[in-house]
């Protein structure tokens, strides 16, 4: 089987030096600075780049609360941040490391102690030209995450409007009908209102508790983990027998699952309470060949099985919303796939204060490849805004540099996109019998494109016991692992 040659996960990396934050609000109840951008406007908004670079860090307020105002200098730019302040970090959240772009404010006169950090839902930087003073854009976060912000920036008479997720360019040059100094004087609520027919604001006022479902699920599979073990090719058959998917030959002594049989394991859990069975692993494997391919990858179908996650994870998805949703009539094996091209453009996540001005041109959803690996991030956050109460099995692929350089599947993970408690986005990621992280995936060479495919939750998890058969003894688990 040659997808089990990188089925097995690895350590996951470090999380961001840019933490989103909780307790982000809908945007209609966001912060909002407008009446400080008007005061401040001839005396700081606007005048002279030596005046503005000179400036040194102050407070302003309004009825929203105070506002940290902060300037910071780039080689040809130089940015103005108006911060609204939030409560203090807990200690989990800003780690022993504090990011640079969170600055604390000790409590004086009793006051509460709050914090400003420079990405905080409500945010606006302003950046000028160093050299002429001339306006360049401004950046506006929609949440409290340095991924997400609205970039307005001048378009003669009227302004124009990109609107970025995790990378995704979701919009390109949406038209503000307003002056980009009248951009810089209104309220967000102003600028979400004119331009509501091109864009789904939608997307960044998620309700969490859409969300409820996904999240007991994947938490029911992490309490199910210890009792699971990695294994080569490995499976749970439709009798909970431990068998070997290329071969449906029983295991030996210590079974496991790959990253096949563990996302099977995962439907397994979900679909036993409605149907009191598990799938069989030799109908689950049959491949799709009416489905996907060429006259070209025909021929290696037999000695490459270039296809397999992809079947294996389109013949789950099926299974499930029949089982799930009985009165949908989808006959095609395709139907669950995550087809649509998300966005067009995309772009490196950089600094809260300059990154995410150099876009480049985002590839198609192929059928047979799926999404480039870059915008995973930015899929996974619109699918959650969009359609809560899924998840999805995502399978790697790249093509292989040795002859005939096929594109093959080598793994497959289940993703669980989701907005937590706190309102902050979050991807759970399950693979090859373990949880990994989303960073894990993103950081690896291994994969060029993934192909996701939908999956229904449910709060019912009952999956299949893995454990070593009652006959094996001592002495042959020992011979298998090498431990006793």
């Amino acid at each position: 089987m040659v997808l089990a040659l990188f089925c097995s996960a690895q350590g996951a990396l470090a999380q961001s030096a840019f933490p989103a934050l909780p307790d982000d609000k809908p945007l209609s109840g966001i912060p909002d600075s407008a009446d400080i951008r008007i005061r401040l406007w001839t005396s700081l908004i606007s005048a002279r780049p030596a005046s503005v670079m000179a400036m040194k860090p102050k407070t302003e307020t309004n009825p929203w609360g105070s506002w940290r105002l902060s300037m910071d200098r780039g080689q040809d730019a130089f940015y103005l941040s108006i911060i609204p302040a939030r409560q203090p970090l807990p200690a989990a959240n800003t780690g022993t490391s504090p990011s640079p772009y969170i600055a604390p404010v000790p409590a004086t006169s009793g006051n509460t102690p709050v914090s400003y950090a420079q990405y905080t839902q409500g945010t606006w930087i302003i950046k000028r030209s160093s050299s002429t003073g001339d306006f360049l854009q401004v950046k506006i976060f929609l949440r409290s995450d340095p991924g997400t912000f609205a970039r307005i920036y001048p378009f003669g008479e009227r302004s124009r409007m990109d609107i970025v997720a995790y990378g995704g360019v979701l919009y390109r040059e949406v038209i503000v009908p307003l002056s980009f100094e009248d951009s810089l004087r209104s309220p967000l609520s102003r600028i979400i209102r004119l331009t509501s027919d091109v864009v789904d604001w939608s997307l960044f006022s998620p309700d969490p508790a859409l969300h409820a479902e996904t999240r007991s699920l994947a938490a029911s599979i992490r309490t199910w983990l210890p009792g699971l073990r990695y294994g080569d090719d490995g499976a749970l058959d439709a009798d909970g027998r431990p068998v070997y998917i290329a071969s449906l030959l029983p295991q030996g002594p210590l079974p496991g699952l790959n990253c096949s049989g563990f996302v099977k394991w995962i439907a397994d859990g979900i679909l036993h309470p409605l149907t009191g069975s598990w799938l069989s692993v030799a109908a689950i494997k049959e491949r799709m060949t009416d489905w996907r391919g060429s006259s070209f990858t025909e021929r290696f179908e037999e000695t490459h099985d270039p296809f397999f996650g992809l079947d294996w994870s389109r013949a789950l998805a099926k299974e499930a919303w029949q089982v799930m949703y009985p009165g949908r009539n989808e006959d095609s094996p395709l139907a669950h796939d995550v087809s649509d091209p998300p966005f067009a453009l995309i772009v490196n996540d950089s600094s809260p204060v300059n990154g995410g001005s150099s876009y480049r041109s985002f590839t198609d959803n192929f059928d047979d490849a799926g999404i480039e690996m870059s915008g995973l991030k930015a899929t996974l956050f619109m699918l959650a805004s969009r359609e809560p109460g899924r998840f999805y099995l995502a399978q790697f692929n790249a093509q292989d540099p040795q002859p005939p350089s096929l594109r093959r599947y080598f793994h497959i993970a289940a993703l669980f996109p989701y907005f937590d408690t706190d309102g902050i986005f979050k991807v759970a990621v399950f693979e090859s019998a373990e949880e990994t992280s989303l960073d894990r995936i993103l950081g690896s060479r291994l994969y060029e494109y993934v192909k996701l495919v939908r999956m229904p939750a449910s709060a019912r998890f009952e999956p299949p016991l893995l454990g070593p058969p009652a006959e094996a003894t001592a002495a042959e688990i020992q011979a298998t692992t090498g431990r006793p």
